[in-house]
């Protein structure tokens, strides 16, 4: 696989970026409201004023130095773990979307139901690597418990690694004693050494934390389980509207997070994350699909390799309210650029859409297909022996044909991207088919996909246990 990463920023450009995000840390600080998160910066010799942490920089990078470049997020079915920063890029649906654009009625809300047919398309979906948490927030069960159900859903529904909860201390730690319940009596002593979720916690731009996040950071960190530790900065709005701006704000957030994971555990696997935009000047929304976005996406990316940190950013994203022509264009610029730029880790990969408001069955198998695409591009041309294929040419000599050949036919299954949804049938079979449009056949595909849907084994016992946690805590 190529390793030339598509970057914008040289390597000064990277330098001025780090000394302002220092300069910030040192003299303006980072805020995190929160006694113990405080109490542990003192601790450790950080200078903190009216619940701002100044930070400087030998501390940040003496921090930086124990996350790890390279971990393994570990599935129920070891088949599926996923490793984190080694060049591949680990596909995640789409999160936190609060309603469902659906065909023909246009917009609802959706419900527990729908969370867990997401779930079982997560599953069955061949380039999704994880399942998400919050994927869309069910509006049917209560606020405060909810976060339950939907970790009920991705394990029973799926046994690929899955993300957990992070709104606060109770739901972290709920998330880390159903974690517990799943992979084992032992687990909790065996997890400092076995990632087996992950969980995204953001910064509050410009230059905080809020509450939540940070009680769900330290939990996850005392429990040594992979953080993503990203920012959600607006330019013109919630940073500076020049892009290098914005980018030495969130880095100065970024730096500050990850060097409490570090100071509470060190070697807490964490990744550098980002899902910054800028503001639309005419409508005032955040646009993801704008080329801005995919330049922040690749620089961020940039500055994650000078740390020598794994990397998280957006990939499918889209401002349209339908999976169309516009949505079409918008998320195969915002996935080619991640993975071009080498992001290890793609959170809203597949399934959103409306600058984060909404979540669509049609879009989420439509940017599976596409994630394969843009899989198949990035492993690039195989060069040796066997695919130059000179005795071959040779043998078949001018004016032949390779169709029957053997060469062909034992590869005729594998050496070209096979779609699953895009017609190839020709002009006169889609005709005589009726001329299907697009959104049938993604219409089609995940119904589909749910009526083959079958549960993966998981042991009685285990199961009953999480059952009965969940209605214990819902009680």
């Amino acid at each position: 696989m190529l390793r030339n990463w598509c970057e914008f920023l040289s390597p000064e450009d990277i330098e001025e970026i780090h000394k302002t995000s220092v300069k910030l840390l040192e003299k303006v600080g980072v805020r995190f409201p929160h006694a113990d998160a405080l109490a542990t910066f003192k601790a450790h010799g950080f200078e903190i004023v009216d619940q701002k942490v100044y930070l400087r920089e030998r501390q940040v990078m003496d921090a930086l130095a124990s996350v790890p470049g390279q971990f393994t997020i570990h599935a129920r079915d070891p088949g599926r773990d996923v490793v984190v920063g080694d060049g591949n890029t680990v596909l995640v649906p789409g999160s936190g979307a609060p309603y469902l654009v659906v065909p023909d009625v246009g917009m609802r809300v959706p419900d527990l139901a729908d969370y867990h047919n997401i779930a079982r398309l997560a599953h069955l979906l061949p380039n999704m690597d994880m399942t998400g948490h919050m994927m869309v927030m069910p509006s049917d069960v209560p606020a405060h418990q909810s976060h339950l159900y939907m970790l009920h859903a991705s394990i029973v529904h799926s046994d690929k690694p899955f993300c957990g909860s992070v709104a606060g201390e109770t739901e972290a730690r709920q998330t880390m004693e159903m974690v517990s319940i799943l992979f084992g009596e032992d687990a909790a002593s065996l997890m400092g050494e076995r990632p087996v979720t992950l969980g995204g916690v953001n910064s509050l731009t410009p230059l905080g934390y809020g509450v939540e996040m940070i009680e769900a950071l330290m939990v996850y960190a005392r429990w040594r389980q992979p953080l993503m530790i990203g920012a959600a900065a607006m330019a013109g709005a919630t940073a500076p509207i020049t892009l290098a701006g914005l980018l030495a704000v969130q880095n100065a957030e970024l730096l500050a997070g990850i060097t409490l994971t570090q100071l509470i555990s060190p070697g807490t696997p964490v990744i550098y994350g980002s899902a910054s935009g800028n503001m639309d000047m005419k409508t005032a929304s955040l646009a993801i699909g704008s080329p801005e976005f995919s330049l922040l996406t690749s620089a961020h990316a940039q500055i994650a390799r000078t740390y020598g940190l794994p990397c998280k950013a957006g990939g499918a994203l889209t401002d349209s309210h339908s999976p169309d022509v516009q949505a079409g264009c918008e998320c195969m610029l915002g996935l080619v650029t991640a993975v071009n730029s080498g992001v290890d880790l793609i959170v809203h990969a597949a399934g959103i859409l409306s600058s984060f408001k909404a979540f669509s069955y049609e879009k989420f198998v439509l940017d599976d297909e596409v994630c394969g695409m843009v899989r198949r591009y990035r492993r690039g041309i195989q060069v040796n022996p066997d695919t130059l294929a000179y005795d071959l040419i040779a043998q078949v000599g001018p004016g032949g044909n390779y169709l029957t050949e053997a060469h062909t036919i034992e590869r005729c299954r594998t050496a070209f991207w096979i779609p699953e949804i895009f017609g190839r049938e020709g002009l006169e079979a889609w005709v005589a088919g009726g001329r299907p449009r697009a959104n049938d056949r993604l219409w089609q595909r995940w119904q589909t996909l749910l009526a083959e849907h079958r549960d993966p084994p998981l042991d009685k016992t285990i199961a009953r246990q999480l059952q009965d946690y969940v209605e214990d805590k819902i009680l």
